[in-house]
Order: structure tokens, then sequence, then C-alpha cells
């Protein structure tokens, strides 16, 4: 056993002082193992530093909200890389309408100022509905809860790049429609859960 093993190390160093092919591969392949880690290590430093930037700007959102009226009624949140901000319909809108009320002019200019110190953020309006059926009146606009939904994040966004000034390449319109409820839709305290906007900040390289 001793004299396999002495010799399988003779026969390595021969094979390490001759430079044979098979251990070149193998110094390749640690060159490019190391190369991965490097490269993974960045990945994981940059995302860390999203998420750490994400911290403050949600800190930075709940600071420029606090004291305006809806305070109470908007929820932010950080989910790993994203900061969300969630507002009820019942505050955004009247009654089967897509016009952003004066009531809610304060915090959208409160989403503004927190996001203007963070240009390299983009935003995501989304419209979320209840399963409710369009009244009839009203299906010649909206024929379905997926043109209501992203007519009504489309209002936030014309309000939020025409009124206050934001960048409008930071914007994207998304409806989700009825399709993804956070409640019972088969309950009016359900669907009321049901009708939102959801304001999506995510960050990218320019």
């Amino acid at each position: 056993m001793i004299y396999r093993v002495a010799l399988l190390i003779l026969v390595v160093a021969f094979a390490l002082l001759n430079g044979c092919a098979p251990c070149k591969d193998y110094k390749q392949i640690i060159v490019e193992r190391d190369a991965s880690i490097v490269e993974r290590d960045g990945i994981i430093a940059e995302r860390d530093a999203t998420i750490e930037e994400g911290k403050a700007l949600a800190q930075k959102l709940r600071e420029e909200i606090e004291g305006v009226e809806a305070e109470k009624l908007v929820l932010i949140d950080q989910i790993n890389e994203i900061v969300v901000v969630e507002i009820p319909d019942s505050i955004l809108f009247a009654s089967a309408g897509v016009m952003v009320m004066e009531t809610m002019i304060p915090t959208l200019e409160a989403i503004r100022d927190a996001c203007a110190e963070y240009p390299n953020w983009d935003i995501y309006v989304e419209g979320y509905t209840d399963s409710q059926k369009i009244e009839p009146d009203w299906q010649e606009l909206w024929p379905t809860n997926w043109e209501l939904g992203a007519a009504r994040a489309a209002a936030v966004t014309r309000y939020m790049t025409n009124w206050l000034d934001m960048d409008a390449t930071r914007f994207a319109v998304v409806s989700y429609g009825p399709f993804r409820p956070v409640a019972d839709n088969d309950t009016a305290e359900g669907r009321e859960k049901n009708r939102f906007v959801r304001i999506v900040m995510h960050r990218v390289e320019r």
C-alpha cells in the first residue's frame, strides 16, 4: 500500500515537472473557478448594496409621508431589492373614477420628493381591481377590469409626470386587473382590499 502511494506521488511530481497537458487543464480550471468566485462575490456585493440603498429609500418615503392625511392608509415596504408603496383605491379615486383626488396630492408629492434623491430607481405603477364586472354604463370606457386597472395606474403616472414634473422615462404602467387578489372577492370587505394601486421601485444602471 505504501509503495503504491509513493509511486503515485512520483508520477504526479513527474507530470508536474514536465508540464503535462492534464495539469495545464487543471490550472485552467482553477483560473476559471477563481474568476467565477470573483464574479459571484461582485454580484452578491452589488445586490447587498442595492438592498441597503432600498432601505434608505423606504425610510425616506416614510419620513416624507409622515404627517400627510393618508399616512396611516399608505403601506410602505421593502422586499429584497424592491421598494413598494401601496395605496388603496378608496383614497386615490372617487367611486368608479380614474381622476386622482385632491386629498391624495400631498401623498404623491411626498413620494416625488423621496424619489428625487434616488434617480437610479425606476417606478412601476400597478393597477389592481376586484373581480366585479364593470357596470354597463362604464363598459364603453373600460370593457373589463384590465382596462380599469390600467387607467387608474396611468392616472397616477400621468399626475406624477405631468403635474409633479417627474421624469417620465422612469415610469411604466402595469395592470393586473382582478387576477392577483390579496383578499376574498366574495365579500365586500375583501373586494375593497383588492382595489389598490401599487408603486414598485427598483434600481437600474443608467
